[in-house]
């Protein structure tokens, strides 16, 4: 009797809902139905790829089609260490609606195993570590593997990633359809590692970290013209009466036309509480050159009318000196489109300001990652997206002739910025921008997307601005060296 099989491009997960495929993953291939699938392990028999998921629903194993999803007969085929691996497995007819396992192979070494023997070779290293991955697959998907070999396995995905990129920044930019060849496999191999590692952010914070975000934010403040019902901006107390704010939130009114105003937010019920307001008496560092063209300035905050000065009743945020690095949590504080404060959360670094050139070199190819093809890629530099990418991280190089990157925004006004995920909309300029571990204030945000009805998906073509604050108080110390002398300033330096 011949043995109907075919092959199915599949993921292993635990999870009910489908696989969240990060904006720099390939995208996925539209799943086919159960009774598509059906037919295809019964019609077709020599084999053919399918795409699909493996899940669990209870403590059942199933393939999850479009619409439904088809029982796993041999559950015991596969670990139950494994958790969202990108896998390729091989399927036949089982009892009933089941199908049954037959093979399976971490999607990562397949797709480097098409490749001719050309291309392999000249990528050696690569190669060696691409069998010693499917090595450690083997023992992990096995139906006996232990934590030990999924261990293994995660150190065996790093250490390939690592030759990827090693290889990667060898290859001269010239040869664009070689750096392709190692951009896709680097994609599968970031897929593995976000699946074995569960998720590459831990957004997971205890109890009490929601206290602290509280009271910072009440050292967040709105900005308001006073013949205006609603706030323009958003700025943060960093003094005892010093704040910063975006400078393109200063049009042409007088400082005393302006007022900070703090507790500008409702309650749990949509009731909105009594808010506190404090005179700006002064505007500074207003000319370009004093500034050095970034877009912030320093407020003055006066009394009030029972003539206390803001930092009395209101903390000033603590300034970090510490550099931001790819996937730290952050969150903003502000007040979109002049609503109520606000806490934007669960916002991620994706482009940070400063990079040596091995965390370039990942930034560029997770960029490239985002384009589905080489000739999507190559349409890209052309229209700018891409090109846009490559001059915006400058190259530099330190008192030990080694080079770093910094990303001075060609998008955004030629600014220091460091690009981020965050939901944020107008009104939300100058908005203090925390670290999520320290809730110190990394920077200020101060541009990003349209506002849009539609959620975008976060990349190099879509992402948040961030002026760094090390920027601005660089700057500060040039242009206003006693601000530091003001009451309550608190500035914590680089670790």
């Amino acid at each position: 009797m011949v043995s109907r099989r075919c092959c199915v491009v599949a993921l292993l997960t635990t999870a009910l809902l489908p696989f969240a495929v990060n904006a720099q993953d390939p995208p996925p291939q539209q799943r086919l139905s159960t009774s598509a699938l059906k037919q295809q392990v019964q019609r077709r028999p020599q084999g053919v790829e399918v795409p699909a998921e493996l899940t669990k629903q209870g403590n059942k194993l199933v393939l999850q089609t479009a619409d439904s999803a088809v029982p796993i007969a041999n559950a015991q085929f596969l670990s139950q260490q494994v958790r969202q691996l990108p896998v390729e497995v091989v399927v036949s007819e089982g009892p009933g609606d089941s199908v049954k396992l037959e093979e399976v192979k971490l999607q990562a070494t397949k797709r480097w195993e098409e490749l001719s023997n050309a291309q392999r070779q000249r990528y050696g290293a690569i190669d060696v570590a691409q069998r010693r991955l499917d090595r450690m697959a083997q023992s992990a998907l096995n139906s006996t593997a232990t934590k030990a070999d999924i261990g293994r396995l995660k150190q065996a995905v790093v250490a390939t990633e690592l030759k990827v990129l090693e290889s990667y920044k060898a290859i001269p930019d010239s040869q664009r359809m070689e750096q392709r060849v190692l951009v896709e496999q680097y994609s599968e191999l970031r897929r593995a590692e976000k699946s074995l590692y569960g998720f590459a952010r831990d957004d997971r914070y205890p109890p009490q970290a929601y206290e602290r975000i509280y009271a910072n934010s009440r050292g967040a403040f709105a900005l308001r013209v006073k013949a205006e019902s609603t706030p323009r901006c958003s700025a943060v107390l960093i003094s005892e009466r010093l704040a910063l704010t975006n400078n393109h939130c200063i049009l042409e009114e007088l400082p005393e036309e302006l007022e900070a105003v703090f507790d500008y937010e409702d309650d749990l019920d949509g009731n909105h509480l009594p808010s506190k307001v404090f005179p700006v008496v002064d505007v500074r560092l207003t000319r370009e050159e004093e500034r050095d063209n970034l877009d912030f300035v320093l407020l003055e905050l006066g009394p009030n009318e029972a003539g206390a000065l803001p930092g009395g009743s209101f903390p000033p945020q603590c300034l970090s000196m510490n550099p931001v690095r790819r996937d730290d949590p952050l969150y903003v504080v502000g007040f979109p489109l002049g609503e109520p404060r606000t806490v934007h959360d669960n916002t991620f670094v994706y482009f940070p300001f400063r990079v040596n050139a091995h965390e370039y070199a990942d930034l560029e190819i997770r960029v490239r990652a985002e384009f589905d093809s080489f000739e999507e890629e190559s349409q890209s530099y052309i229209d700018g997206k891409l090109k846009e990418f490559t001059d915006s991280y400058q190259e530099r190089t330190d008192g030990n002739g080694d080079k770093f990157y910094e990303y001075i925004s060609v998008r955004f006004a030629n600014q220091p910025t460091i690009g981020a995920d965050s939901d944020t909309y107008r009104g939300n300029s100058g908005s203090p921008v925390y670290s999520r571990r320290t809730h110190t204030v990394i920077g200020l945000l101060f541009d990003g997307q349209e506002d849009l009805s539609q959620p975008w998906a976060p990349g190099w073509r879509s992402h948040e601005a961030i002026l760094p604050i090390t920027k601005i108080i660089e700057r500060l110390d040039i242009a206003e060296p006693v601000w530091r002398n003001d009451p309550l300033v608190c500035i914590r330096p680089a670790t």
